[in-house]
């Protein structure tokens, strides 16, 4: 079943040192891992600089809605009929979770999926460290070759 994350919806629930799109984004890596869910995790606004607006890492695709509303972004991209009750839109945002349910996808609360994202987090660090940025690298890299385990 895909996944449509509400990813500013999701970044402004985490404590301040986490409060990030990079942040978000790791943790979300380490969901699809372990999970194998296909997942979209969407933010507003244009990308960081030198990123690209679309990033495909295997089972996950992190979009930035540019111009446009994440809102809106995440309805476009739900399928039309009755396809998008194979879907689920994550966010606490009530507008987008009445549009998502007019649309037919199903929608969760962003404190259910917080939970499992920090789960999979959590399997993936090592005692008082966290992920280097050659491991980082190393797991992008993975995720872009479409390889899986």
């Amino acid at each position: 079943m895909p996944i449509l994350i509400d990813g500013n919806n999701l970044m402004h629930t985490l404590p301040s040192p986490n409060r990030s799109r990079e942040a978000v984004r790791q943790m979300a890596l380490n969901l699809v891992r372990h999970e194998r869910a296909s997942v979209m995790l969407v933010f507003d606004g244009p990308p960081p600089a030198g990123a690209p607006k679309e990033e495909k890492l295997g089972p996950l695709t992190v979009i930035y809605s540019g111009a446009s509303s994440a809102d809106d972004t995440i309805i476009r991209r739900l399928p039309r009929g009755t396809a998008a009750r194979n879907w689920t839109v994550v966010t606490d945002d009530r507008g987008l979770t009445n549009r998502a349910r007019s649309a037919g996808a199903r929608t969760s609360r962003i404190a259910a999926w917080r939970g499992k994202l920090m789960v999979a987090a959590r399997r993936d660090e090592k005692p008082d460290q966290a992920l280097s940025s050659d491991e980082i690298r190393e797991w992008e890299k993975f995720f872009r070759s479409g390889r899986s385990s």
